[in-house]
């Protein structure tokens, strides 16, 4: 009996010992999850402060390889059809070496062209000649937090658009619309772009300013853009589109969103606060709060690592869309790839997928020829096509002496 005891007493300490560890691992697991957020902070925090921080090379936005699309500028767009599309891509780069993407680094240059080519930039080409500044974008960390090197940051990234949206200018002849378009931290500049450009006769050429996914307040076309207005139906030109997407579940993102979100006044950046925001529904194209049924969806791409020349194949009526209290709710989209991933820090990354691909090419597209249509720009006749013609040399013949009568 002695013996059995003994066996049995033995048997229960790796048991007992294999609770214990289970339990602080649970533990671990669980407090990880909990606070996944400040951890996916905490790593991507650049640690340097800004003011001490060595910021990478500028690009030269007169050289083609600091654009990630150009138009060949050698080429006169007299018989390329639409008008002039200038593209602010998101954000892709997270953080943890510097506060601004170092637009040579070989990974940061890989995803772009992986993510925010296919998906945010070539679907525009709809409209006309694309040109999509590689610019040193503030990094996904410093859009996490409010502080001052956050903030320096998103200005130094601004500068950067600033320089190449100039030489977009002088690129854009007079008769061609303009088109803004920006996504995540793209829409954040394209805000200021209108602010800083769009008053008095560039007011005429914009066609429409989309802000993406990113907030714009109602009060801005007040105080920043008041010659702009939002684009109230679809037939609307000179004016701004604003929408900010979430699922269901999305709770921590329209928090942010609606709250703590950096928007521009002025120069200075400033926190939403819950400031009544604009809301322009993709399906309806009107500020309406009316539900959109998922038939009205033209369709999403997850076009991710597609090569330049290949389109891809939209997927239509994948969510319906309501505009309420300044964001743009979503049902779940159907197919997987077209929703925001579930991988660590995947609430705040940009989605590898563009769920309105189709209706943003779709309308992009159509607001350009409206306002071509108007007449309200100047029109330049076609080159002429010269040729050259060859004559022959051949003896001058004197007139003859008028016959005397």
């Amino acid at each position: 009996m002695a013996k059995i005891g003994y066996n049995e007493e033995k048997s229960y300490i790796p048991t007992i010992a294999t609770m214990i560890v289970l339990f602080w691992a649970t533990l671990i697991i669980f407090a990880s999850w909990y606070y996944r957020d400040d951890v996916f902070q905490t790593i991507y925090d650049p640690g340097t402060p800004f003011q001490t921080y060595t910021p990478p090379p500028a690009p030269d936005y007169t050289q083609a390889k600091a654009w990630l699309l150009r138009p060949d500028i050698d080429t006169d767009p007299i018989d390329i059809a639409g008008g002039d599309v200038f593209v602010i891509a998101p954000t892709l780069y997270l953080g943890r070496q510097h506060w601004n993407a170092p637009t040579q680094d070989v990974k940061v240059q890989i995803n772009l062209k992986r993510i925010a080519l296919p998906n945010y930039i070539l679907p525009y080409q709809s409209a006309g000649r694309v040109y999509a500044p590689n610019y040193r974008q503030a990094s996904l960390y410093s859009f996490l937090n409010n502080r001052d090197d956050a903030q320096t940051s998103q200005r130094f990234a601004y500068a950067d658009i600033k320089r190449a949206f100039e030489i977009f200018l002088d690129e854009n002849p007079p008769e061609r619309p303009i088109i803004l378009v920006g996504h995540g931290q793209g829409g954040l500049h394209v805000q200021r772009l209108l602010s800083e450009y769009f008053r008095g006769p560039l007011k005429q050429k914009l066609a429409a300013a989309y802000s993406i996914d990113h907030p714009l307040p109602l009060d801005r076309f007040e105080t920043e853009f008041p010659e702009l207005s939002p684009c109230e139906t679809v037939r609307h030109t000179n004016c701004v589109i604003a929408f900010g997407a979430f699922e269901p579940k999305e709770t921590t993102r329209a928090h942010m969103f609606l709250n703590k979100t950096l928007v521009w006044s002025g120069s200075k950046l400033r926190a939403v606060q819950e400031r009544p925001l604009l809301c322009i529904n993709p399906l309806l194209w009107s500020r309406s709060t009316e539900p959109a049924p998922a038939r009205l969806h033209l369709g999403g791409v997850a076009a991710e690592g597609l090569d330049i020349d290949m389109l891809p194949a939209p997927s239509p009526q994948q969510t319906g869309a309501q505009c309420q209290n300044g964001i743009l709710r979503i049902d779940k989209p159907k197919q997987k790839s077209l929703r925001r991933p579930s991988r660590f820090g995947g609430k705040f990354r940009t989605s590898p997928s563009n769920l309105f691909y189709e209706d943003l090419r779709v309308d992009v597209a159509r607001r350009v020829q409206l306002l071509i249509d108007k007449n309200v720009l100047p029109r330049r006749a076609p080159l002429l096509d010269m040729q050259t013609i060859e004559i022959e040399d051949s003896p001058v013949t004197l007139p003859l002496k008028p016959v005397q009568k």
